[in-house]
């Protein structure tokens, strides 16, 4: 039987093997299932890896988890004292590091293919929507943002960013370099994106049940927007269009991108679900490695 994964019940699988056994070790094989979960970005976290060096790897998931720590740091937003935190209080940052500078990077070339839909200065609209104070449009926009190699600068005062529709894709990309790097190939990383690596037990493919139907995630990135999956106190999505400084509109209920990484899947994804009618078709078209499922 083949390793079947949903992305909303994998922590759910494997709770009750790791409460009870970390290692499993599989029939006459020295091969051994550990299971790790913990939280990043303020969402559950869980990887799944497997591997002949248990000793080894423990040392490496200690590693993995003082990088978790890192960059929740740099891109929470819940976190007072994270870089993002700081950059929107402050509005300059001073020698930013690279994990912030290739995400504003990043979405700079999300926001222009999406013709402005995608944009990470959309922060004031979830304010606003959340406290139900008005909008104040005035510093949504990318040209509100001056990016060097030394500092990030936002040039209005009311401009705020999110890097949400990436973050979890760069942290799980970052994860699974570091477990590539440290020999271990097989594994699967469920950080609200995900990410699979290598073979599941038995010499198995990694499936994602999308729709009852298994689709193949093996090496492979992978990232679901759901219209649905916050919805603020005035009833509309937290997917916005940067273009009308609003909930966007005719989302899909979900939107399901497989690609050759946990960013790339997670930006398209977001930018899919935004976007008009014309931006969906180039991007299926640009992005023709990638798999879109999409559920109306």
């Amino acid at each position: 039987m083949q390793n079947i994964i949903t992305r909303r019940n994998i922590i759910k699988i494997t709770a009750s093997a790791i409460s009870m056994l970390p290692y499993t070790s599989f029939a006459n094989k020295n091969i051994y299932n550990y299971h790790w979960k913990g939280s990043a970005l303020g969402n559950p976290i869980e990887l799944k890896v497997y591997t002949k060096n248990k000793n080894h790897l423990e040392r490496i998931i200690t590693i993995v988890s003082s990088e978790i720590d890192r960059l929740d740091k740099i891109f929470y937003l819940q976190n007072a004292s994270s870089k993002i935190n700081l950059l929107n209080k402050e509005k300059i940052i001073h020698n930013p590091g690279s994990e912030l500078l290739n995400a504003i990077n990043i979405s700079e070339n999300f926001f222009n293919i999406s013709k402005g839909s995608f944009d990470i200065t959309v922060q004031p609209i979830w304010n606003s929507y959340s406290s139900g104070k008005n909008l104040i449009s005035d510093g949504i926009g990318f040209n509100n943002i001056d990016v060097s190699k030394n500092k990030i600068v936002l040039l209005n005062k009311n401009t705020e960013i999110t890097l949400n529709a990436l973050a979890q894709g760069i942290l799980t990309d970052r994860v699974h370099e570091i477990l590539l790097n440290s020999g271990i190939k097989n594994h699967l990383i469920n950080f609200g994106e995900g990410r699979s690596s290598g073979l599941a037990p038995h010499g198995k493919k990694w499936l994602l049940n999308i729709n009852n139907n298994t689709v193949n995630i093996t090496n492979k990135g992978f990232s679901v927007s759901e219209a649905s999956s916050t919805i603020l106190p005035n009833k509309k999505s937290h997917l916005f269009n940067a273009n009308i400084y609003d909930a966007a509109l005719d989302i899909p209920s979900k939107t399901t991108v497989i690609a050759n990484s946990a960013t790339l899947a997670d930006g398209l994804s977001t930018t899919y679900a935004i976007s008009s009618k014309i931006v969906r078709e180039q991007l299926i078209k640009y992005f023709s490695d990638a798999k879109f499922i999409i559920n109306t």
